[in-house]
């Protein structure tokens, strides 16, 4: 049966999950960085965005070869409970299309994320369109670019080199998407909420601030048990 007669006849059609792409440890890593940070900021300033996270990307209802998966989307306005659990994003689903879309490089990818992301994004309806190469340029030439959809066109967004008592030189660019700055610090790409000043936290930023407070609490109570053992 033909997609069209599928529709007409009111089957149900299959949108199989995916991808199924093989990513290498660092590619990896750094991906999950970026969703961790992502979730947990957005939970406390934008409960009803989305993070979408190498799942398919469906934006026509009825024909599942319309079809993308970036390794990093944000949503914004999405009703969570169409999405939540679910192993593909249905955008007449979730009502929202996504308006930040990241690839990271890899061998087997990058001229993909050159030569046929870009289209791919534009026709989902992506406002911008950012590439991470974790190798620091050897894929990509650059660490980081960006490009935003302006007139129907994607243009550059500027990239600064600057150097960092904390990070060293790093890469940054600006998000208006997410009201966020991505800035490349090896090994990491990190995110910077200009408006607050503050870094978002990624999984080894919690573990670091728990073990923080563990220390902490400890060396507060061998103070008070040696406080107690002098007064008895």
């Amino acid at each position: 049966m033909s997609m069209l007669a599928a529709r007409q006849s009111g089957a149900e059609v299959y949108y199989p999950e995916g991808p199924r792409v093989p990513e290498g440890d660092m590619q990896t890593r750094r991906r999950m960085e970026l969703v961790v940070a992502l979730r947990g900021w957005l939970a406390e300033h934008h409960p009803n965005a989305w993070v979408c996270s190498d799942i398919n990307i469906y934006y026509q209802q009825g024909d599942p070869r319309i079809v993308v998966a970036p390794d990093v989307a944000v949503a914004f306005g999405v009703n969570t409970a169409a999405v939540e659990n679910k192993g593909t994003y249905k955008v007449w689903e979730a009502g929202a299309v996504p308006v930040f879309a990241l690839e990271i490089a890899s061998p087997t990818t990058y001229k993909r994320d050159l030569h046929e992301k870009p289209a791919r994004f534009a026709d989902l309806g992506v406002a911008e369109y950012w590439r991470l190469d974790p190798t620091g340029g050897e894929l990509l030439g650059t660490p980081l670019a960006g490009e935003r959809r302006r007139d129907g066109r994607w243009e550059h967004i500027a990239i600064a080199t600057e150097t960092t008592s904390s990070h060293g030189v790093q890469l940054r660019g600006h998000s208006s998407a997410l009201g966020l700055d991505l800035c490349w610090a090896p090994p990491k790409l990190r995110l910077y909420h200009p408006a607050t000043d503050t870094w978002l936290r990624d999984h080894e930023d919690e573990a670091a601030r728990a073990n923080a407070a563990e220390a902490r609490a400890n060396a507060a109570e061998a103070e008070l048990a040696a406080l107690r053992a002098r007064l008895g």
